[in-house]
Parts: C-alpha cells; structure tokens; sequence
C-alpha cells in the first residue's frame, strides 16, 4: 500500500511540474482526454438504447463523435432517447470543448498583446543599433537618428525601466525637432530586460546588431578606489558582451564617469581572451564635456561650431581614402580635408555617399595675406556648482594657458559665497565669465535646480553688463526655462554626450580624429592640432572688404593659402549667424565676406 501510495505521490508531483511549466498544454490535454471520456460514455450509453449501431466503435464514431463535430446529424435521428443524449453530447461539447479553445484562444491572444506592450519576448531583428541599459541622455539620442539620412534606422532598447515610460521621454525629445516626416524612418523599440542576462541579450538579436551603445546608469556612488557602482556595471556589461559570437562585428562604444574606468576598460580588452576581437570604445564624456565646457569659457560661440559638427544636420565628418590632402581640396566638389591620419583623409562632406565626387574646378584661389592674430586674451573666470567635470574643466584651461601664453584664473565658488562674488563684479566693472555647473548627484526631476537657483539671483542682482553667463544643463527640457534669462550661452550637455556617442557608434572610423577635435594637449611647438578658432575677417586677412568670390571653394582656398596652408576654414559667423560651408563648393554661386564677419578656422 506505502508503495502504490509512493507512485500516486510521484505521479502527481509530475504532473504539478509539467503544469506549472506549461499550463495551457496540460489543459488542452485535460479537456480533450474529459471530452473522449464524455463521448465513450455517450457512445456506450448509444449502444445500449439503440439497436441500430453494431458495437461500441460504431457507436462512438457514427454517434457521440459525429453528433460534436457535425450538429446538423441530430435532425436525422427517429429515437427520442437517443435524441435526447445526442443533443446532451452536443450541448456538453459546445460548453466544455469549443468554449474551452475560444478561452484559451482569447487568453492567449491577451498575453500575447500584454507581452508585446511590456516589452517581453524575443524580438527578430538584423542590422539594427543595440542600446544597452537607460539614462537621461538615450532620448536625445534617439531623436538625433532622425537626422541621418537615406537610411532606415532600427534602435532597441534593452533596460531595466518601464516601456512606456521609456517611449513616452522619446517621444517627448522627438518632437522637439522640426522634421518630423523623417520620423517613418526610425523604428524604435524597447524590451524591459537585464543587459546582464544572456537570454534577454539573445531576445534582442543583439549577434546581429552594427553598433552597440552601452549607456552609464548614472549611479555616482563610489564602491572601491576610484570605480562607481555605475562604471562597474558596464565593466559587467561589456564582459557579458565577450562571450557573444557577432555576425557584422559592431563597435561597442562605452559610457564611463571616471577617467579612470577607461584604462580598465582598454586592459580587459587585451587580456580577456573572448574579448580580443571585439572594437571596444571607452569614452569618458564628462572629461570631453569639460574640455568642450572650458574653451566655450574662452569663446561662447565654440558650442554651436561642435553641435553643428556632431549633429546629423548638415555636414558631418567622414573617412576618405585613396586620396591626398591635396587632390581633395582641389577635386573634390561636396569635401573639405581637415585632417591626415595613416589610413584615411578626415573630411566634412553633406554625405557619405558624395564624399568622393569629383569635379572640374578652375577658379585660382585669390591672393591674400594674412595678419598675426591674437587668438585668445587674459580672462578672470568663476564657477558656481560642482560635479564630475570640473576637473577637467580646470585642467584644460590650465593647457590653454601653456598654449596661449595668457593666464585664464579660474576659481571656484561655494554656494553661500555668490553673494559677495556678485558684489565684488559689480564694485570692479571689469569684464569676467560665470560658469553654473549642475549638480548631476540630483533626482531626475530635480536635475538644474541649483542652476535655476542661482541664475534668478544673478539676474536680480548683478549689473555689472561685462560678464558673460555660461550655463551647463543636464536636462534638455529645461533649456526653454533659461532662455529667457540673461545668459550668454546654454551648453546642454545630455545633447552633446547624445550626438557624439552616436557618431562613434555609426561611424566608427572617425573616432581618432573626435579625440583629437577634443583634446587639448600642446605639441612641443606649443600647436595644439585641430583646435578651432573663431576670428574677426578683419583681424585675420589684410584686405580691402567686402571681399567676393565666385564659389566656396575659391573662398577656402584663398583664405588655407593666406594663412600658410596651417588652417582650413569650416564656416563664418555672419551678423551672429553660424554658415557652415557645404553642399557643391565647386557651384558657381558668388560668396561675400565682410570685415565683421567672424571666421570659424581649424589648425590642421
């Protein structure tokens, strides 16, 4: 008895694991097997009222089966008795057969809707752009793939956050651009997972994907050394990623908060054996948003010539080959060459596929010459705020400094200090900068409030008209809140992380010429390469103005020769408007520069 009552104990443990594993089976099973019991009952039950059937076989297949299956044969039936259990079948059929499958037909219909709106379940994808984990910044980054061109772009989001959250703040940040149409283009999905899992990395085809971002979760608490909890959940991230075999070999570009993750980043890469062959990009933002930040100190407009840059309006930086410096500033007509690397020519073209179009250009350049410039004067600078970047703000202007030869003191100054800071500007009348960093340790919906803060006090209190206010947002909702205030200029920096990041996601080839763009670093000539300078046509050239000439080429030309082919021009500020030269540069189509006119020149 113990041993029957073992195998009763076993068997139904059995079946309590195969149900709980698949349930909707088990009650596909269960209703069929009550079914064929219900119809053998009916069919023995035929057999004995009914002399017309030859056994129990003919009795369940040309009676019970027949009378669920074909309704209509109860008409033919002459016996009231077995009328009467023919439509008991019938009716017992309808209830527990067919209602059971149209059931189980809506439920799974249901959870199949409630998966897809969660963000669960396996996504078939190729070709497409991996974003691994969620923070601020991936909106913009999202509504700055609207803006690329005769492409179909195909984002997935794989987070630990709630899908329609999630779509909701890309929506919010997609329209805030003005060319909607192209939104057709961008599909944009998002899967609430775990980037750590291998099974929601598998959900997502992330083995077909061409370029994986894997985003900081912005969590700034320091575990171990100089490591936040943040940087090391990417570190895992990116271990996880090593195992997975690749088809198309994206890049992995990474966020980091500390300079110092990058090191660590680039030695697993070398030393972790599946890791090897994959292209991993470490990028500290916050040290390039501090470079960015401290030459936007020295020269406000610096900001607009980067977004244009970064931005996929426009022209944008690409890889040429085959072809020198020399043959693409004379041939090719949608290109300008602004920097040599061993592989390829750097340069600024409306269009990866017109990069190399070639044309016949005749016009000479026209002769000018040049006068000795000043790039960069003595500057008194405080900042108000602290966060990750003001190290590195303060380092680079320490490099302008041993470039320039001037003396950029910077200060810090503590909240409760403003006060006095405001009334010694007032008292001196001379000219300063006021940097207002953010504090990113806040709460999403509190992020800028100390910038808020601070810029109605110098807005009520500050009347010395000389100082410039430069204001550093992380939130990009909250640039139409300052606007109104009287600030130089806004540096939003979530858009700026957002664009550059997915440059180097697309394009990854251009990635040593953005570190040099953003690197203030002096040679021994005290030449810091690629840096943009923004000067006064009249202070630059000495010439008699309005100066005219028949093409944009003739114009980038004329002015590469003046300054001893140690500058190309990118663009001009004209009555305050940023002109980016682009499109056909070889088209007949006359361009004047006027004295005040600022012109936008990289060293190459």
């Amino acid at each position: 008895m113990s041993k029957l009552r073992d195998r009763i104990i076993k068997a139904k443990s059995m079946i309590s694991i195969k149900t709980y594993k698949r349930p909707l089976i088990y009650i596909l099973i269960l209703m069929v097997l009550l079914n064929i019991v219900i119809l053998a009952v009916a069919a023995g039950i035929a057999l004995m009222i009914d002399d017309t059937f030859d056994n129990f076989f003919d009795a369940f297949a040309n009676g019970s089966v027949k009378w669920m299956l074909a309704p209509n044969a109860i008409l033919s039936i002459q016996n009231p008795n077995l009328l009467i259990l023919a439509v008991a079948v019938l009716v017992t059929g309808v209830i527990l057969f067919s209602g059971t499958i149209i059931a189980l037909t809506t439920n799974a219909i249901k959870e199949y809707v409630q998966k897809k709106n969660s963000g669960s379940g396996k996504v078939h994808l190729d070709q497409h752009i991996v974003v691994l984990n969620w923070n601020s910044k991936v909106p913009e980054l999202v509504s700055d793939l609207l803006f690329i061109e005769n492409h179909n772009i195909t984002v997935m989001i794989l987070a630990d956050i709630e899908k329609s959250y999630a779509e909701r703040q890309i929506v919010n940040a997609i329209h805030k651009n003005k060319k909607i149409y192209h939104i057709a283009k961008l599909n944009v999905l998002v899967k609430n997972g775990d980037p750590l899992l291998r099974s929601d990395l598998m959900d997502i085809a992330i083995e077909r994907s061409t370029s994986i971002l894997v985003m900081n979760p912005d969590d700034h608490e320091t575990i171990y050394k100089d490591m936040s909890k943040s940087d090391l959940a990417v570190l895992k991230v990116i271990l996880g990623l090593g195992s997975i075999d690749f088809h198309y070999q994206p890049p992995i570009v990474v966020e980091i908060k500390h300079i110092e993750s990058r090191e660590k980043i680039l030695t697993l890469a070398k030393v972790v054996e599946n890791l090897r062959h994959h292209l991993i990009m470490p990028i500290c933002f916050d040290m390039r948003l501090g470079q960015i930040i401290a030459q936007t100190l020295i020269e406000n407009r610096i900001e607009d010539v980067y977004l244009a840059l970064f931005s996929f309006q426009g022209s944008e930086i690409y890889a040429l080959s085959d072809t020198t410096f020399e043959q693409c500033l004379k041939e090719n007509a949608y290109a300008i060459p602004l920097s040599r690397s061993d592989d390829a020519l750097f340069v600024l073209s409306p269009d990866n596929e017109i990069k190399g179009k070639k044309s016949a250009h005749q016009l000479e350049p026209i002769p000018l010459k040049s006068k000795k410039w000043k790039e960069v004067t003595t500057s008194q600078i405080y900042i108000i705020g602290k966060n990750n970047k003001l190290q590195f703000i303060l380092e680079s202007l320490k490099q302008y400094e041993k470039i320039h030869d001037s003396l950029f003191h910077a200060s810090w100054v503590k909240d409760d200090e403003v006060k006095k800071l405001v009334e010694t500007l007032n008292a001196s009348k001379e000219p300063a900068s006021i940097l207002l960093l953010s504090d990113e340790f806040q709460s999403d919906d509190s992020l800028d409030a100390n910038v808020i803060d601070n810029l109605i006090y110098l807005e009520g209190h500050l009347t010395n008209k000389h100082v410039h206010i430069i204001v550093e947002l992380l939130n990009p909702k909250n640039d139409p809140i300052v606007k109104n205030f009287n600030i130089n200029n806004t540096i939003i920096s979530n858009k700026i992380i957002s664009l550059l990041l997915t440059k180097l996601a697309l394009y990854k080839e251009t990635s040593s010429f953005y570190d040099d763009l953003l690197t203030i670093e002096p040679d021994g000539e005290k030449v810091d390469q690629l840096a943009i300078s923004i000067i006064k046509a009249k202070s630059c050239l000495d010439a008699a103005f309005p100066l005219v000439f028949q093409t944009k080429k003739q114009m980038i030309e004329s002015i590469y020769h003046a300054v001893n082919e140690q500058y190309m021009m990118l663009g001009y500020f004209h009555e305050e408007k940023l002109v980016i030269l682009e499109g056909d540069l070889h088209a007949l189509r006359e361009v004047q520069l006027e004295q005040d006119d600022q012109l936008i020149l990289i060293r190459i």
